[in-house]
Protein backbone atom coordinates (compact mmCIF):
# COMPACT_ATOMS: atom_id res chain seq x y z
CA UNK A 1 0.00 0.00 0.00
CA UNK A 2 1.35 3.43 -0.95
CA UNK A 3 2.29 5.83 1.80
CA UNK A 4 -0.02 8.86 1.78
CA UNK A 5 1.55 12.23 2.44
CA UNK A 6 -0.93 14.75 3.81
CA UNK A 7 -0.62 18.47 4.30
CA UNK A 8 -0.34 18.91 8.06
CA UNK A 9 -1.12 21.99 10.09
CA UNK A 10 -2.98 20.28 12.94
CA UNK A 11 -2.46 22.25 16.17
CA UNK A 12 -0.21 24.75 14.38
CA UNK A 13 -0.76 28.36 15.46
CA UNK A 14 -1.50 30.64 12.53
CA UNK A 15 -1.49 34.43 12.72
CA UNK A 16 -3.41 35.89 9.79
CA UNK A 17 -3.31 39.64 9.24
CA UNK A 18 -6.46 41.18 7.81
CA UNK A 19 -8.13 37.92 8.73
CA UNK A 20 -11.55 39.27 9.58
CA UNK A 21 -12.99 39.29 6.08
CA UNK A 22 -12.33 38.60 2.39
CA UNK A 23 -9.38 36.44 1.42
CA UNK A 24 -8.00 36.59 4.97
CA UNK A 25 -11.21 35.10 6.32
CA UNK A 26 -11.16 32.38 3.66
CA UNK A 27 -7.61 31.48 4.70
CA UNK A 28 -8.57 31.44 8.38
CA UNK A 29 -11.52 29.09 7.75
CA UNK A 30 -9.46 26.80 5.52
CA UNK A 31 -6.68 26.55 8.10
CA UNK A 32 -9.22 25.93 10.87
CA UNK A 33 -10.79 23.05 8.94
CA UNK A 34 -7.32 21.49 8.88
CA UNK A 35 -7.03 21.78 12.66
CA UNK A 36 -4.95 24.93 13.12
CA UNK A 37 -5.38 27.40 15.97
CA UNK A 38 -6.16 30.82 14.54
CA UNK A 39 -5.04 34.27 15.67
CA UNK A 40 -7.14 36.67 13.61
CA UNK A 41 -5.63 40.12 13.21
CA UNK A 42 -7.57 43.11 11.96
CA UNK A 43 -7.98 46.82 12.63
CA UNK A 44 -10.55 48.29 14.99
CA UNK A 45 -12.78 49.62 12.20
CA UNK A 46 -13.34 45.98 11.14
CA UNK A 47 -13.83 44.65 14.68
CA UNK A 48 -17.48 43.61 14.29
CA UNK A 49 -16.85 41.52 11.17
CA UNK A 50 -13.66 40.12 12.65
CA UNK A 51 -15.48 38.98 15.79
CA UNK A 52 -18.08 37.27 13.61
CA UNK A 53 -15.25 35.45 11.85
CA UNK A 54 -13.79 34.34 15.19
CA UNK A 55 -17.18 32.94 16.20
CA UNK A 56 -17.38 31.02 12.91
CA UNK A 57 -13.95 29.57 13.59
CA UNK A 58 -14.87 28.51 17.10
CA UNK A 59 -17.97 26.74 15.78
CA UNK A 60 -15.57 24.56 13.78
CA UNK A 61 -14.12 23.36 17.09
CA UNK A 62 -10.80 25.19 16.99
CA UNK A 63 -9.24 27.78 19.24
CA UNK A 64 -9.49 31.28 17.80
CA UNK A 65 -8.95 34.81 19.11
CA UNK A 66 -9.08 38.31 17.67
CA UNK A 67 -6.05 40.58 18.02
CA UNK A 68 -6.64 44.18 16.96
CA UNK A 69 -3.57 45.97 15.61
CA UNK A 70 -2.57 48.23 12.73
CA UNK A 71 0.17 46.28 10.94
CA UNK A 72 1.90 49.51 9.91
CA UNK A 73 2.57 50.40 13.57
CA UNK A 74 5.60 48.60 15.00
CA UNK A 75 4.71 48.90 18.69
CA UNK A 76 1.18 47.65 18.06
CA UNK A 77 2.46 44.65 16.09
CA UNK A 78 5.11 43.77 18.67
CA UNK A 79 2.49 43.90 21.44
CA UNK A 80 0.14 41.77 19.34
CA UNK A 81 2.74 39.06 18.79
CA UNK A 82 3.52 38.98 22.51
CA UNK A 83 -0.19 38.51 23.23
CA UNK A 84 -0.55 35.79 20.59
CA UNK A 85 2.36 33.87 22.11
CA UNK A 86 0.93 34.35 25.62
CA UNK A 87 -2.42 32.99 24.41
CA UNK A 88 -1.29 30.13 22.18
CA UNK A 89 2.31 29.48 23.26
CA UNK A 90 3.94 30.20 19.92
CA UNK A 91 3.46 31.35 16.32
CA UNK A 92 4.05 28.66 13.70
CA UNK A 93 2.51 30.32 10.65
CA UNK A 94 2.32 33.96 9.62
CA UNK A 95 0.11 34.98 6.71
CA UNK A 96 0.76 38.58 5.67
CA UNK A 97 -2.61 39.21 4.06
CA UNK A 98 -3.62 42.70 5.22
CA UNK A 99 -3.62 45.17 2.37
CA UNK A 100 -5.23 48.27 0.91
CA UNK A 101 -5.52 49.68 -2.60
CA UNK A 102 -5.52 53.19 -4.00
CA UNK A 103 -5.74 53.67 -7.77
CA UNK A 104 -4.00 56.49 -9.55
CA UNK A 105 -1.90 57.39 -12.58
CA UNK A 106 1.79 57.91 -11.93
CA UNK A 107 2.04 61.22 -13.83
CA UNK A 108 -0.66 62.52 -11.50
CA UNK A 109 0.96 60.82 -8.54
CA UNK A 110 -0.43 61.42 -5.08
CA UNK A 111 2.22 61.00 -2.39
CA UNK A 112 -0.33 60.53 0.38
CA UNK A 113 -1.88 57.57 -1.47
CA UNK A 114 1.58 56.13 -2.19
CA UNK A 115 2.59 56.32 1.47
CA UNK A 116 -0.71 54.86 2.70
CA UNK A 117 -0.42 51.83 0.42
CA UNK A 118 3.26 51.26 1.19
CA UNK A 119 2.62 51.50 4.93
CA UNK A 120 0.10 48.66 4.97
CA UNK A 121 1.18 46.50 2.02
CA UNK A 122 4.96 46.54 2.41
CA UNK A 123 5.96 48.11 5.71
CA UNK A 124 3.28 46.01 7.44
CA UNK A 125 4.61 42.61 6.29
CA UNK A 126 8.15 43.72 7.16
CA UNK A 127 7.10 44.66 10.71
CA UNK A 128 5.04 41.50 11.20
CA UNK A 129 7.76 39.24 9.81
CA UNK A 130 10.39 40.88 11.98
CA UNK A 131 8.16 40.44 15.03
CA UNK A 132 7.62 36.68 14.62
CA UNK A 133 11.06 35.66 13.36
CA UNK A 134 12.89 35.56 16.72
CA UNK A 135 10.46 33.02 18.19
CA UNK A 136 10.30 31.03 14.95
CA UNK A 137 14.10 30.86 14.79
CA UNK A 138 14.26 29.78 18.43
CA UNK A 139 11.74 26.97 17.92
CA UNK A 140 13.35 25.91 14.64
CA UNK A 141 10.11 26.07 12.67
CA UNK A 142 8.07 28.59 10.75
CA UNK A 143 5.96 29.16 7.68
CA UNK A 144 5.51 32.67 6.30
CA UNK A 145 3.11 33.27 3.42
CA UNK A 146 2.96 36.72 1.83
CA UNK A 147 0.02 37.87 -0.30
CA UNK A 148 1.50 39.56 -3.35
CA UNK A 149 -0.48 40.15 -6.55
CA UNK A 150 -0.74 39.72 -10.29
CA UNK A 151 -0.02 43.47 -10.44
CA UNK A 152 3.54 42.72 -9.29
CA UNK A 153 4.02 40.49 -12.35
CA UNK A 154 2.51 42.58 -15.17
CA UNK A 155 1.83 46.25 -15.73
CA UNK A 156 -1.82 47.10 -15.08
CA UNK A 157 -3.04 50.60 -15.84
CA UNK A 158 -3.57 52.76 -12.76
CA UNK A 159 -2.08 50.36 -10.20
CA UNK A 160 1.27 52.06 -9.62
CA UNK A 161 1.04 52.31 -5.83
CA UNK A 162 -0.39 48.84 -5.32
CA UNK A 163 1.80 47.09 -7.88
CA UNK A 164 4.99 48.59 -6.48
CA UNK A 165 4.11 47.55 -2.94
CA UNK A 166 3.31 44.00 -4.04
CA UNK A 167 6.49 43.75 -6.13
CA UNK A 168 8.48 44.88 -3.10
CA UNK A 169 6.79 42.13 -1.11
CA UNK A 170 8.23 39.55 -3.50
CA UNK A 171 11.69 40.92 -2.78
CA UNK A 172 11.03 40.73 0.97
CA UNK A 173 9.83 37.15 0.51
CA UNK A 174 13.04 36.04 -1.17
CA UNK A 175 15.34 37.72 1.36
CA UNK A 176 13.33 36.35 4.29
CA UNK A 177 13.61 32.89 2.74
CA UNK A 178 17.37 32.93 2.21
CA UNK A 179 18.15 34.42 5.62
CA UNK A 180 16.09 31.86 7.57
CA UNK A 181 16.26 28.67 5.55
CA UNK A 182 18.69 26.99 7.97
CA UNK A 183 16.31 27.58 10.88
CA UNK A 184 13.45 25.47 9.59
CA UNK A 185 11.58 28.52 8.31
CA UNK A 186 10.17 28.90 4.82
CA UNK A 187 8.84 32.08 3.23
CA UNK A 188 6.82 32.10 0.04
CA UNK A 189 4.43 34.42 -1.77
CA UNK A 190 1.09 34.04 -3.51
CA UNK A 191 0.33 36.28 -6.49
CA UNK A 192 -3.44 36.12 -7.03
CA UNK A 193 -5.09 37.65 -10.05
CA UNK A 194 -8.73 38.75 -10.07
CA UNK A 195 -10.74 37.29 -7.18
CA UNK A 196 -14.50 37.00 -6.81
CA UNK A 197 -14.88 39.27 -3.78
CA UNK A 198 -17.40 41.92 -2.74
CA UNK A 199 -14.86 44.59 -3.64
CA UNK A 200 -14.41 43.23 -7.17
CA UNK A 201 -18.15 42.90 -7.72
CA UNK A 202 -18.68 46.61 -7.04
CA UNK A 203 -17.26 47.36 -10.50
CA UNK A 204 -19.76 47.81 -13.38
CA UNK A 205 -20.85 44.58 -15.06
CA UNK A 206 -19.46 45.62 -18.46
CA UNK A 207 -16.01 46.15 -16.93
CA UNK A 208 -16.14 42.76 -15.24
CA UNK A 209 -17.04 41.07 -18.55
CA UNK A 210 -14.04 42.70 -20.23
CA UNK A 211 -11.73 41.49 -17.48
CA UNK A 212 -13.11 37.95 -17.60
CA UNK A 213 -12.72 37.86 -21.39
CA UNK A 214 -8.96 38.27 -20.94
CA UNK A 215 -8.61 35.35 -18.51
CA UNK A 216 -7.99 32.01 -20.29
CA UNK A 217 -9.87 30.05 -17.60
CA UNK A 218 -12.86 32.34 -18.24
CA UNK A 219 -13.71 33.36 -14.68
CA UNK A 220 -12.40 35.02 -11.52
CA UNK A 221 -10.82 32.91 -8.79
CA UNK A 222 -12.82 32.07 -5.69
CA UNK A 223 -11.30 33.14 -2.33
CA UNK A 224 -11.17 29.45 -1.32
CA UNK A 225 -8.80 28.74 -4.21
CA UNK A 226 -6.35 31.31 -2.86
CA UNK A 227 -6.83 29.90 0.64
CA UNK A 228 -6.04 26.38 -0.54
CA UNK A 229 -2.79 27.63 -2.08
CA UNK A 230 -1.92 29.34 1.20
CA UNK A 231 -2.61 26.06 3.00
CA UNK A 232 -0.22 24.24 0.68
CA UNK A 233 2.61 26.67 1.45
CA UNK A 234 1.84 26.74 5.18
CA UNK A 235 1.89 22.97 5.62
CA UNK A 236 4.62 20.91 7.26
CA UNK A 237 4.99 19.04 3.98
CA UNK A 238 6.13 22.16 2.08
CA UNK A 239 9.51 22.30 3.80
CA UNK A 240 11.43 22.11 0.48
CA UNK A 241 9.67 25.13 -1.04
CA UNK A 242 10.99 28.55 -0.07
CA UNK A 243 11.48 31.87 -1.81
CA UNK A 244 8.86 30.89 -4.39
CA UNK A 245 6.02 32.90 -5.92
CA UNK A 246 2.89 30.89 -6.71
CA UNK A 247 0.78 32.56 -9.40
CA UNK A 248 -3.00 32.12 -9.15
CA UNK A 249 -4.45 33.90 -12.16
CA UNK A 250 -6.26 31.47 -14.45
CA UNK A 251 -3.53 31.70 -17.09
CA UNK A 252 -3.61 35.49 -17.42
CA UNK A 253 0.10 35.59 -16.62
CA UNK A 254 2.28 32.59 -17.50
Amino acid sequence: MKEVHEMKIIDRVALITGGGQGIGKAIALTFALEGAKIAVNDISINEVKALETVEELRKLGVEAELFLADVSQEDAVNNMVVKVIERFGRVDILVNNAGINRDGLLHKGNLAKWEAVMAVNLKGPFICTKAVLPSMREQGYGRIVNLSSLTARIGIFGTGYYATSKAGLIGLTKVTAVENVTKGITCNALAPGYINTDMMNKYPEDQLKVLISKIPVGRFAEPKEVADAALFLAADSSSYITGAVLDINGGLYI
